[in-house]
């Protein structure tokens, strides 16, 4: 099978999704129908009876270029999720595949890639030091990685995954939550991406950040964003709309849901 992801936003050719419980399936039947319609190859992991996550794929696999990362999960419910992609794995060129040590945090909601840069989420409550290291450590030949410091002055919590507020959906254009970021964070996200789409604090924590591009300025998002999707729409976006959103708390959406794995 063919890895290839350099950013967030070229055109989506294969993806990988969870399996999930009955109760869920609506929802991701919705988005499996804007996928067909696109005409992304889409893959679906083994079901885990022991865990209640594993719709949230985007944190335990991640595709960078034409590698996919095994993420070593902080919450020990998610750990076994590393096991239901075995079958894929035939599928991939061994050397291909980078297990994270288990000494280390890292998820794949904290990192964001945008060609020839990762960005990586620090001070979040999953992904470590040691995580970020993993990073530069395996991808210093090929990327810079660029850590972005995250902070939620509301709350002495630590913001779960980077892309709960920050997600690039074309080369200049950025969706965040401002206040999640401190002052120097926000200008060196600012000199990477002119066009900012600022979500106020009600449309982070219904995690309008958190949407998944299909390519060609064609974005998934949830259908409640009014305000978001006009702006889109505006600067020339076309907005796939999801109305099943619901069933999930708020933990997670679009691209928490899907790994992508080969962009065009």
């Amino acid at each position: 099978m063919k890895l290839n992801i350099k950013n967030e936003y070229d055109e989506l050719k294969k993806i990988l999704l969870g399996s999930v419980r009955e109760e869920y399936l609506n929802q991701q039947n919705e988005l499996i129908e804007i996928l067909n319609k696109y005409k992304v190859e889409v893959y679906k992991t083994d079901f885990c009876e022991d865990t209640k996550y594993q719709m949230f794929v985007r944190d335990p696999f991640v595709v960078i270029d034409d590698k996919i990362i095994l993420c070593n999960m902080k919450e020990d419910i998610r750990k076994k999720e590393l096991n239901t992609i075995n079958q894929l794995l035939t599928e991939i060129d061994s050397s291909k595949v980078i297990k994270v040590d288990d000494d280390i945090y890292l998820e794949g909601g904290d990192i964001i890639i945008h060609n020839d840069v990762i960005f990586v989420g620090q001070n979040g409550g999953r992904t470590n030091d040691k995580g970020i290291d993993f990073l530069k450590d395996t991808f210093k030949n090929k990327y810079n990685i660029i850590p972005l410091n995250m902070i939620n002055p509301d709350s002495y919590i630590s913001w779960i995954h980077l892309d709960c507020l920050f997600n690039p959906i074309s080369n200049d254009t950025v969706i965040l939550y401002p206040e999640g970021f401190d002052e120097k964070t926000l200008n060196l996200i600012n000199t990477f991406f002119p066009n900012l789409i600022a979500v106020n604090k009600k449309e982070q924590e219904e995690l309008a950040t958190n949407v998944i591009s299909l390519g060609n300025n064609t974005i998934v998002m949830q259908n409640r964003h009014k305000r978001i999707i006009n702006i889109l729409k505006k600067r020339g976006f076309k907005v796939e709309e999801l109305y099943n959103y619901n069933s999930i708390s708020e933990v997670g959406y679009s691209r928490c849901l899907t790994c992508p794995l080969e962009r065009k």
